[in-house]
């Protein structure tokens, strides 16, 4: 819900950085080598090409990215958390080193009843990337369950509307 500093400061320790942008903002090939390293479970063999293209691509406006990168992080005192009234489900790579279980299991905690989580096996930060497939299944189920209690409510409301009409 937020990136505070405990959190970003526990994480950046895991990774062996000593800030979002030094991880986040590489200025080599090596550096996104790296970065995807540390955010993936288990990285497939990537040729060099790829990096250079990632690196050219992704990096423009290196200053602007900075600066949001050092705005996201907020004082632990400024923490107030959301409460949100509809459903919140998290898919979360079960070996995330970036973002642990810990924070993850906090962060439905702090969601309160209406939060589910769940992990995706071999999977690090980037769960939607290394497993797709699971990922996806795990999004449709959510999304059919979402729909499931859209429908019952809608037919709630015709059973009432019908019923003041009668």
């Amino acid at each position: 819900m937020a990136l505070t500093e405990s959190i970003s400061g526990a994480g950046l320790e895991r990774i062996g950085f000593n800030s979002w942008q030094e991880y986040l903002l590489p200025d080599s090939i090596k550096g996104i080598e790296v970065l995807f390293e540390i955010a993936t479970y288990k990285l497939p063999r990537i040729p060099n090409f790829m990096y250079k293209h990632y690196l050219e691509a992704m990096f423009d406006y290196r200053r602007e990215r900075a600066e949001l990168l050092k705005a996201l992080v907020i004082d632990d005192k400024n923490f107030n958390p959301a409460h949100y009234p509809q459903r919140v489900h998290l898919l979360w790579g079960e070996n995330d080193i970036i973002f642990t279980k810990d924070v993850a299991d906090n962060l439905k905690r702090q969601l309160g009843d209406r939060a589910t989580l769940e992990y995706i096996e071999k999977a690090g930060h980037l769960p939607q990337m290394e497993r797709p497939c699971v990922y996806n299944r795990r999004l449709k189920e959510i999304l059919a369950i979402l729909l499931e209690v859209s429908s019952k409510k809608s037919e709630a409301c015709i059973s009432v509307a019908c019923g003041l009409y009668h």
